[in-house]
């Protein structure tokens, strides 16, 4: 088993497996290790439904409308000039997917391009209602090509390492299938690890997205800015008991789709003029408003005006998802709710990709790029981490001859083997945090904001209680930390 590579990346999505390919097709010899927590297959990449908003051709649209969309949706709290360069470089990132093989839809030759809430223009590039699974499956089609690459799936870091000047040195890894720890050395490392959306109630990100990479960068000092900013996805398809909700796209609204409330009113003209195209922040915070208004439990997406072939050609795994769950969408609107959706906030990067902790790198949802603001406009995520990859691997191949394996500084977790067990003191607070958290981020009122303060008092003295060796209380510590620095 290899442990010994010059870029070891953490996360397997679009912006890890990107970066991999890039690298390895920029210099053949590098050893490259690519870590996934599961198997490849799950990550938030797999549920991006929507697309990846690029301006294609300046005859209908332009990169000024991209640029001024994508501020105004951030809540003018975007990096202007990080913006230009993404919107500006957005077809090239197309173009390297669509040499990978990624083969978006068309219409009469023509790119078909979808709308979306807080887009001035319809610039959505897609694969029907499964774009994110459509580019997955050809990234890691394409890892068979470079025998450079490790992939080590069942895998997680569970810890950094620095060497004696504070440099990147290697990284603690636990494979969950041989139930033991290993570690490995790096000249760099570059974090992918994705969203949070598990620290909250409700959310739509895959059950792997729990923040672990962000937790891993402050843990050896890396600054984490804007954290606080997470957006709530409105249009969640609302199924009882269930805490990993199924995301209905943005592009159904972008269709034609309405958002009602129990008397079959379309309350969102109240609070927008945009209505359901207003951006998620808006209709999230709308449907919060409106269900205490009125004292009802529910709001609706209706479809029901929807052509049939619509919903079959270009929603067809929603359309069927929602079919297996018991409701059709041509005769039924169905339940949805706010979730948990997206970090716009994370490890702070420079336009390379590169943090203030040397040969550590982020990208990706984990990383804050300046593009989002302080509120994500609709597919620019999948966009952010193409066009970055670029960016980066000039970056790293450019550093990579001033850099040497260090020594390790010996650290808790080095040699350590983990057990995991599970206490039930901890599920308990870790549920805790996530209502009290989520209650919080809706109401932000004094009153939330004491209980979370408490909460977080309460499972500080815990921890103290607590063996450092245990995984479960590993992940518990990662999830106190995300809460604590969402506080601030």
């Amino acid at each position: 088993m290899k442990t010994k590579f010059d870029i070891l990346i953490v996360g397997a999505g679009i912006a890890g497996l990107s970066q991999a390919l890039s690298l390895a097709e920029k210099e053949p010899t590098l050893k490259i290790g690519v870590i996934s927590k599961s198997k490849l297959q799950e990550t938030n990449t797999r549920m991006a439904q929507g697309g990846i908003a690029a301006v294609m051709s300046t005859q209908k649209d332009s990169y000024i409308n991209h640029i001024e969309d994508t501020i105004k949706a951030s809540q003018n709290k975007a990096n202007a000039q990080v913006v230009k360069y993404v919107v500006e470089h957005a077809h090239d990132g197309i173009h390297q997917l669509e040499n990978w093989g990624v083969k978006f839809d068309h219409f009469k030759n023509k790119y078909h391009l979808g709308l979306e809430g807080g887009h001035s223009k319809a610039r959505i590039l897609h694969v029907k209602d499964q774009t994110g699974a459509a580019v997955h499956d050809q990234l890691i089609a394409e890892l068979s090509k470079h025998p450079s690459i490790t992939v080590f799936e069942y895998s997680e870091v569970i810890e950094l390492l620095l060497s004696e000047t504070k440099e990147i040195a290697g990284a603690v890894l636990y494979n969950y299938e041989e139930k033991s720890t290993r570690i490995l050395t790096a000249k760099i490392i570059v974090l992918a690890t994705g969203g949070m959306g598990q620290v909250f109630q409700y959310t739509t990100n895959s059950s792997i997205a729990s923040g672990d990479g962000i937790a891993l960068a402050k843990n050896i000092g890396a600054e984490i800015s804007n954290l606080k900013s997470i957006q709530f996805h409105p249009t969640a398809f609302k199924e009882q008991d269930k805490k990993q909700m199924f995301l209905i796209s943005e592009a159904v609204r972008g269709a034609g789709a309405y958002v009602i409330n129990e008397n079959e009113e379309r309350f969102l003209f109240k609070y927008d003029p945009r209505a359901e195209l207003a951006t998620r922040d808006i209709v999230s915070a709308a449907i919060y408003q409106e269900l205490k208004n009125t004292a009802t439990k529910n709001v609706y997406l209706d479809c029901r005006h929807f052509a049939k072939e619509v919903l079959e050609n270009e929603f067809p795994y929603i359309y069927n998802y929602c079919l297996k769950a018991g409701y059709d969408l041509l005769q039924q609107a169905i339940p949805i709710t706010p979730a948990a959706h997206y970090s716009c906030g994370g490890i702070q990067v420079d336009i390379n990709g590169k943090t203030n902790v040397p040969q550590l790198y982020a990208i990706g949802e984990c990383a804050n790029t300046g593009l989002h603001g302080n509120n994500r406009l609709a597919s620019n995520s999948l966009l952010e981490a193409i066009v970055f990859t670029k960016n980066m691997t000039e970056s790293i191949v450019k550093e990579l001859p001033k850099v040497t394996f260090q020594t390790l500084i010996k650290k808790s977790l080095n040699s350590l083997q983990l057990e995991h067990n599970s206490f039930d003191k901890i599920n308990e607070l870790r549920q805790q945090l996530r209502i009290q958290l989520t209650a919080y981020f809706i109401q932000k009122t004094e009153k939330e904001k004491k209980s979370l303060q408490e909460l977080l008092l309460k499972c500080k003295n815990e921890l103290k209680q607590l063996p450092t060796q245990e995984l479960d209380v590993i992940h518990f510590k990662w999830h106190f930390d995300l809460v604590e620095e969402l506080m601030v």
